[in-house]
């Protein structure tokens, strides 16, 4: 299993929005369900790779992404875990 990130939003909405303007910039975003490690008043939330947390970094910083947090996922061993690293 590879790290990645997944973004939570508030809205359904607001998480459709984070796919088009990822896309607006050449960056595929997978939509998934909140995984259940995490909570969200959302059920849907973006996954997406190392690469492209640059990319997102800059759509939270400029307030465009309107995502309510973004976690990182790793395995250990036979265990996921999600570490929260941006809040809204």
């Amino acid at each position: 299993m590879n790290n990645y990130y997944v973004a939570t939003f508030y809205s359904t909405s607001q998480a459709l929005r984070f796919e088009r303007l990822m896309q607006g910039k050449g960056q595929q975003v997978t939509m998934i369900p909140v995984p259940r490690i995490i909570s969200s008043s959302c059920g849907i939330a973006a996954r997406f790779t190392e690469s492209q947390w640059p990319t997102v970094q800059s759509l939270l910083s400029t307030g465009t992404g309107d995502a309510e947090e973004v976690y990182f996922f790793t395995a250990v061993g036979k265990k996921v875990l999600a570490e929260r690293i941006w809040h809204n």
